[in-house]
């Protein structure tokens, strides 16, 4: 998301500037706006076409469910769960620029809703096949869509009223409405770019010139020019429609006079849109490249069905090694307490571009560093290494037949199974259940109890079991809550079918 308003942003950026100095003071208005919402389009499509290249979207495609269920946490003061929910600085700004786009989207709506509703209430007559919406000075005169709302408050000559009806008219019959609902939208999103305030500023101008100079065509003298000189009407505030006296007077009349602009000028149009074209591929490039940098050749000569990868910090160190051939030497360094996520990619073409095409399948530890030692730290970081790389769940690519969803365990599904009561009420009906034994108080007997169980296609539980314990007393103790407790769930699915689907849930006793 960052990476597409980043690139966007320099489509915006560039639009303005070449807006600022190669079309402002040229007269062909028609074009110079069409350059405008090419542009636009430009710049906010093409990132999405291909914000980055195929080979760079790195998708973790499956999610090996032992660490998804958070932690109960037991102990003598507080029984809690603690499920880590942590944001990030990455997603505390996503939020807060979602929460601005909400509100300025809300406005836009609630802006539209109020028009809609003014002229479903209001008189309405026809004048040169025109619907007018009669406003009595509620409102100043502007079209909207295919509506004119028309200040009859205003004393005008039967030839003034005509004039500014053209003006209203040539807003609505060449759309322009629809030019200012996108740039509306726009702005909803690029809320916080001040240059699309320049580029919707600039396309309003435009149409304020495309609509003077229809205006002006209907008379020989100068009665146009002289209606915008005296002209009394407020400055409108409606941002989704247009108004007779929108731009400054002043330009608009200058623009008027002003001679017709040499031909080979509308190259200036051309090259703009060439140039922005090229620059928002190039910001890709760029953008592909900040991601690709900092990647250890030697990643590309890792070979084998599996490749492992450790994430420490804000890089992955790779190896072919086997995981369990890797550790040996740490048994004292339980592996399940050193990996926080585990997590495998096995559609190949989601593989970053440095991973060798005879690999198979990425799978990728996310490690503790807390609970690393030192001497293990420096075994992965001597591995050849890369960034770490966003991770988007997302289906799995295997297929498998309906033999095996019938009948196989899963760790890895579309949809994991849930308590019936939801997780919240699984974990307080657990707290509430479970006490620390009190031998091991007396013992100081404290750590994670690793309780394993099947959800089966019918919701029940099996096999369940404690996969690792500090010691028989706690170990008793979680099984105990467990089997009593956990009785009632919401089967997995895979493919469309239910399926069974192994969990592990760890149970943290803490004095």
């Amino acid at each position: 998301m960052l990476s597409y308003l980043f690139i966007s942003s320099i489509g915006l950026t560039l639009l303005a500037l070449f807006y600022l100095i190669f079309l402002k003071r040229e007269t062909f208005f028609q074009l110079n706006r069409f350059t405008i919402l090419i542009g636009v389009m430009i710049s906010i499509l093409f990132p999405l076409l291909n914000i980055l290249p195929e080979e760079q979207q790195t998708v973790i495609a499956n999610t090996i469910p032992v660490i998804t269920l958070p932690v109960l946490q037991v102990g003598d003061l507080s029984l809690s769960t603690t499920s880590a929910v942590t944001l990030s600085d990455h997603e505390i700004a996503l939020l807060f620029y979602a929460s601005v786009v909400f509100l300025f989207t809300i406005k836009f709506t609630l802006s539209n809703l109020k028009l809609w509703k003014f002229i479903v209430r209001n008189p309405k007559e026809k004048r040169l096949n025109k619907q007018l919406i009669i406003t009595n000075g509620q409102y100043p005169t502007f079209a909207y869509l295919g509506y004119i709302f028309w200040d009859n408050s205003k004393k005008l000559s039967k030839h003034e009223a005509d004039l500014i009806l053209h003006h209203e008219i040539a807003h609505v019959k060449d759309f322009h409405s629809i030019d200012i609902f996108i740039m509306e939208l726009l702005k909803c999103i690029f809320w916080f770019h001040p240059a699309i305030y320049i580029i919707d500023a600039a396309l309003r101008t435009q149409h304020e010139y495309i609509a003077d100079q229809k205006a002006n065509q209907m008379t020989n003298d100068s009665s146009y020019r002289q209606l915008m000189v005296r002209s009394l009407f407020d400055e409108l505030s409606i941002s989704v429609g247009h108004g007779f006296q929108f731009s400054t007077i002043k330009s608009r009349i200058n623009m008027l006079k002003q001679q017709r602009s040499a031909q080979w000028k509308r190259v200036h149009s051309i090259f703009s849109i060439v140039f922005l074209s090229s620059i928002i591929v190039l910001a890709q490039a760029c953008v592909k490249d900040g991601l690709t940098t900092d990647v250890d050749p030697r990643i590309k000569d890792l070979q084998g069905d599996i490749v492992f990868g450790y994430a420490i910090d804000n890089e992955i160190y790779w190896t072919s090694e086997n995981m369990k051939t890797f550790f040996q030497g740490y048994e004292s360094e339980q592996t399940t307490d050193l990996i926080k996520q585990l997590e495998a990619v096995k559609d190949k073409n989601l593989f970053p571009s440095y991973i060798s095409e005879n690999v198979n399948n990425l799978l990728i530890a996310d490690m503790d560093k807390d609970k690393l030692s030192e001497e293990l730290i420096q075994k992965i970081k001597a591995l050849p290494s890369s960034r770490r790389f966003t991770t988007l769940k997302e289906g799995s690519s295997e297929t498998y037949t309906d033999e095996q969803l019938k009948n196989d365990v899963f760790e890895v599904v579309d949809q994991p199974a849930i308590y019936k009561g939801g997780m919240q009420k699984l974990y307080a009906q657990l707290a509430k259940e479970i006490s620390y034994p009190t031998k091991a108080k007396e013992l100081n007997i404290e750590g994670k109890v690793y309780i394993q169980f099947t959800v089966n296609q019918d919701g029940s539980l099996t096999d369940m079991k404690a996969l690792k314990s500090p010691d028989y007393l706690l170990e008793e103790e979680a099984l105990r809550a467990a089997q009593k407790v956990m009785t009632d769930w919401q089967p997995a699915e895979h493919q469309g079918q239910t399926v069974k689907q192994r969990l592990v849930m760890p149970i943290s006793f803490k004095l």
